[in-house]
């Protein structure tokens, strides 16, 4: 996350524990440098706190993270002595990791207010950030975020504004990050397909202490759209979402898509907020010249789906007599919503998606795309006899999404894949008994039958790719297209967020 030059004041100023408070280091060179001094100055601090064992594998668990900083990069070998030196400790628990990882010394102190900042998020395009730190920051803690949506037209500092005055005095309580002209809103956003929100979020994480359990978007308008949008295709990321002044975000003529996209926020709490005269038209399938309704009417008929399949979750809070403006926050379940924390392994979960960057399913992670792809270009719907447009569409695109389904049942996992090759199932606490032999069925067909010991190796790899410390990965067995299964090790490799063809 590159932070604009007016960003930081007072950078050598000292706080008690002799860390820099001010702006983080300038460039990555700096950054390594001070790496060192972190791992040596956490050692001395914790030496006075904690028993020198747990201060040893709190400096070995320091020293992991410093060798993966690009100016003071360490090997595989160079991890793999700490991971053993680690596991030697005395004082090493699985149980203790969690809170072990969040009292490193990972994120340099940053003063209150607001920063800008841009990131690069693929095929060349940038995201102006703006981020409001809240005034009792500090980075010896982990803090939860808003990801926060303005209206079109908007900016993400106007937006921040209105967060604030939403709020009131809990805005104290999150860091916010709020992007300008953002263009993944819904899911048949027009090409190029960025995975701007998954790699904004994980940069977030490795420039602030964040608690990954309590992410939850919020946005209006558009940003409602968006935040519609992250519940479904990222909810595995987050712990709560407020769309406001929207419609569900997914095509309403595409005939049975409503439906089956509800199945990708079963475990997201959702306070939807809309106004029964929103008159604001929707256009329909890949914002073709027609509209579908208003975000009032298209709402209505989203309420009794919400009933119909029980989504008790979600929170339809319409607002008699109010049109796109002016809408009436209900706190309760707002402050409902903004303290829930997100689960980390769920018995059943399933995902319906469109790109390949959101194959991911808490336990479940896609890698490969096989077979047509709804973004090839040239595809057109053209209607049969006897079939309206929303069966045509149907027809045509339901069979191009991904889909990733999976269920724990005791020791069993069963797995199903649609336009999906390679993939990683994962496994963390609470999924299995990891004394007990796991079986792995891959649509239909058991890939795997054996032990699967926790691995510090590959936790630590994991939590140091997506600096979520808080959903932490044991295990993991890599499925190939074909079925052929491999335990997850250190040296596994995986894709990166930005994929440019």
């Amino acid at each position: 996350m590159r932070f604009s030059s007016k960003t930081f004041k007072n950078r050598r100023r000292r706080n008690k524990k002799g860390h820099s408070q001010g702006q983080p280091p300038a460039g990555r060179q700096e950054r390594g440098k001070r790496i060192s001094e972190w791992v040596v100055a956490s050692v001395l601090s914790l030496a006075a706190s904690v028993p020198a064992e747990e201060a040893k594998l709190l400096n070995d668990l320091q020293a992991y993270f410093a060798t993966y900083d690009e100016a003071n990069k360490g090997d595989a070998e160079t991890r793999q002595k700490l991971v053993e030196s680690m596991l030697a400790n005395e004082v090493f628990d699985p149980a203790e990791v969690h809170g072990w990882l969040h009292q490193l010394d990972l994120w340099a102190p940053i003063k209150p207010g607001r920063y800008g900042s841009k990131l690069a998020v693929g095929y060349g395009h940038e995201r102006p950030l703006t981020i409001r730190v809240p005034k009792d920051y500090t980075p010896t803690k982990a803090w939860p975020v808003l990801y926060a949506f303005h209206p079109s037209g908007g900016t993400g500092p106007s937006y921040i504004g209105r967060v604030e005055s939403l709020l009131g005095p809990r805005v104290e309580q999150y860091l916010i990050v709020a992007p300008t002209n953002y263009r993944q809103t819904i899911l048949d956003a027009p090409p190029p397909f960025t995975p701007e929100h998954p790699v904004i979020l994980q940069d977030f994480r490795k420039t602030f202490h964040v608690d990954a359990d309590r992410t939850y978007v919020i946005g209006y308008s558009t940003g409602g759209y968006t935040s519609w949008t992250l519940a479904a295709l990222h909810a595995d990321e987050l712990g709560g979402a407020v769309p406001m002044a929207s419609a569900y975000s997914f095509p309403a003529d595409v005939e049975g898509l409503w439906e089956a996209i509800t199945v990708n926020f079963a475990h997201l709490p959702i306070l939807h907020i809309w106004g029964d005269r929103d008159s604001l038209t929707v256009p329909g399938f890949e914002m073709r010249d027609h509209n579908v309704g208003t975000i009032s009417s298209l709402n209505k008929r989203f309420s009794p789906i919400v009933q119909k399949l029980k989504l008790d979750h979600v929170i339809d809070a319409r607002i008699n007599g109010a049109g796109h403006g002016g809408l009436r926050v209900p706190k309760d379940d707002l402050h409902r919503v903004l303290t829930n924390e997100r689960p980390h392994y769920p018995k059943k979960v399933e995902k319906l998606f469109r790109h390949i960057h959101q194959a991911r399913a808490y336990w479940l992670e896609g890698h490969e795309w096989v077979g047509d792809h709804w973004g090839e270009p040239g595809r057109r719907i053209k209607a049969q006899r006897g079939e309206s447009f929303a069966q045509a569409a149907a027809r045509v695109v339901m069979p191009l999404m991904g889909k990733l389904k999976g269920e724990v049942d005791g020791q069993t996992l069963r797995v199903q894949r649609q336009n999906i090759g390679e993939m990683t199932v994962w496994i963390g606490d609470g999924m299995i008994d990891f004394d007990k032999p796991v079986r792995l069925e891959v649509d239909g067909r058991k890939v795997f039958e054996g032990l699967v010991k926790r691995d510090l190796a590959v936790c630590l790899a994991e939590a140091a790719r997506t600096r979520d410390f808080d959903r932490l990965r044991w295990a993991g067995l890599r499925v190939a297209a074909d079925g052929r299964t491999q335990p997850v090790t250190a040296k596994t490799e995986f894709p990166p967020l930005i994929r440019v063809p």
